[in-house]
């Protein structure tokens, strides 16, 4: 695809919901955007990452797009990029080029958007996008939360509608530029082994590396015998619709040694919460809520991650990552909104058939 031209389509406006931007954006395909209007005033472009970065301050689903506006005018590009319908190829080119873009919107003689293009009209990918990459995926855990189903089954293998979990991973790793695929075995590894073999059936390189003992996802990480500039750590029991691409993307724009992506954990205190100085009440409020972002168990690792490993021993992702902040190295984080689930439980695993 290379133009988006059902602009209706793709336009939002400041009242619309956070959560309606991203049904555009996912619906607009390679172009991957919004469109924001103050009425029938085009105002700005809203992308993936715009979305990313509002929820990084603190922005949910139910707020208004206007608040992803106020963020982008505080941007580097607070207003968008637009060329006439009437440009030539060269002139489009040059600011695909220019300003590094994924896409470009194409505005008539009132600077109305009639269309949207993105870099396959120009034949000039981006150097963040459309990138391979290679995949380490966790799966030697016992999931003893989850006997007697893992007594005789690794708990990435427990199947989903008909499929093992690990397979709907594969496949969505490959679908996103996976190019070789690790995976960490303890438990049953003959279970995982016998059933993806070397990976030819999935269109991928499979290889193992096996813990003999448990050594933690860093410790895990020590036993990969290759080191890609960039590299996914996934853990097996995870089932996410996460753009992988778009997490690569934002991992090599920010240019981190680690990226980790975080998805946003809620709980509402059962109770009033009460204030006070003194002893005296200042007030009360009634069964407030919190959030916070939290680690998914999925990462972004650069090649030089893998110098600060440790040779042998058991090291957590939270070891690695504190051990980059502590050496000066860049740890980012990427917020995920799409659905994301931890099979850890028996209610985990009953969700799991439902959303996937």
């Amino acid at each position: 695809m290379t133009n988006f031209d059902n602009i209706d389509s793709l336009s939002v406006s400041f009242d619309s919901k956070i959560s309606d931007v991203i049904a555009r954006i996912q619906a607009s395909g390679p172009v991957a955007c919004a469109l924001l209007f103050d009425h029938d005033k085009f105002v700005n472009i809203i992308t993936d990452g715009d979305v990313r970065r509002a929820f990084l301050e603190g922005n949910k689903l139910d707020d208004a797009a206007v608040e992803i506006h106020k963020i982008k005018t505080r941007s580097a590009r607070p207003a968008p990029i637009t060329a006439s319908v009437h440009s030539s190829r060269e002139e489009r080119e040059h600011l695909f080029r220019t300003h590094s873009l994924r896409q470009l919107i194409l505005t008539d003689a009132n600077g109305k958007p009639v269309s949207v293009i993105d870099h396959h009209a120009v034949n000039h990918a981006p150097n963040y996008i459309d990138r391979s990459f290679t995949a380490v995926v966790m799966a030697g855990g016992f999931g003893t939360r989850l006997r007697p189903l893992t007594e005789d089954m690794p708990k990435p293998m427990l199947r989903v509608n008909g499929r093992p979990m690990l397979e709907i991973s594969i496949e969505k790793l490959v679908s996103h530029g996976a190019s070789r695929i690790f995976i960490s075995t303890h438990y049953l590894p003959e279970k995982i082994t016998e059933h993806f073999g070397n990976g030819e059936k999935f269109g991928v390189e499979i290889q193992y590396v096996h813990e003999t003992t448990p050594l933690g996802t860093g410790g895990a990480l020590s036993l990969v015998p290759f080191h890609d500039e960039n590299t996914l750590v996934f853990n097996g029991d995870i089932l996410t619709n996460l753009d992988i691409g778009m997490f690569l993307a934002f991992h090599l724009r920010s240019k981190s040694a680690m990226t980790i992506a975080a998805t946003q954990y809620s709980f509402q205190v059962p109770f009033g919460v009460i204030s006070e100085t003194d002893s005296f009440v200042t007030h009360i409020e009634e069964k407030p809520s919190f959030s916070f972002l939290v680690n998914s168990g999925i990462y972004f690792l650069s090649k030089r991650v893998f110098d600060t490993l440790p040779a042998s021993g058991h090291y957590n992702m939270t070891d690695v990552a504190h051990n980059l902040i502590k050496s000066s190295l860049t740890v980012s984080c990427f917020p995920i909104f799409e659905h994301w689930l931890d099979v850890g439980r028996p209610s985990d695993y009953e969700l799991a058939s439902k959303i996937f």
